[in-house]
């Protein structure tokens, strides 16, 4: 890749990072207190001690902020991740835990939202919390979505991820 494109992909990736950002004063990426003062004081929860149905959850060293009023079930800040359990827990386990994993993928593997899908589901597959029947209820889930500028159609990621995770390298 040239210099002059490789500058175009990181400035078109900064600006969609500061485009899918709530505001805040100084810094477009705010600290995961920023953001929880933001929001009203919601709880910050110490990397490890967020628990799904009873399933402890790890994004390597990132906190997890719980925010009852955010418009998803998750989604993620460069350092931090944040959860809607007020949504979250409408739905099944496996999809709870692909949730999780999805935005604890944007940490690892950046914006791209089927490379957090796929980390998601290889995680999945590899921690021996998702089985096929349980990427059934994620692919259900996410059917009924359509194509937006961040995601591909419900029916088009759940192609993608079913690849992901029969892909033969994954252990």
């Amino acid at each position: 890749m040239t210099l002059c494109l490789q500058s175009l992909v990181v400035l078109v990736a900064g600006a969609m990072l500061v485009l899918a950002s709530p505001c805040f004063a100084d810094d477009p990426i705010p600290t995961p207190e920023e953001y929880a003062a933001h929001v009203g004081g919601a709880p910050i929860l110490k990397p490890g001690e967020l628990k799904l149905d009873g399933r402890r959850q790890v994004c390597g060293q990132r906190p997890t902020v719980i925010d009852n009023n955010l418009d998803d079930y998750g989604a993620a800040f460069p350092g931090f991740l944040i959860i809607n359990p007020r949504l979250v827990d409408r739905v099944s386990t496996p999809v709870k835990m692909w949730i999780y994993a999805h935005e604890c993928g944007h940490q690892f593997r950046g914006p791209d939202e089927e490379t957090a899908d796929c980390f998601a589901v290889q995680r999945g597959r590899r921690q021996g919390w998702l089985t096929e029947e349980g990427l059934d209820e994620v692919c259900k889930f996410i059917s009924p979505a359509k194509g937006s500028s961040m995601h591909l159609s419900g029916s088009h990621r759940c192609e993608y991820m079913r690849k992901c995770y029969a892909d033969p390298t994954i252990r």
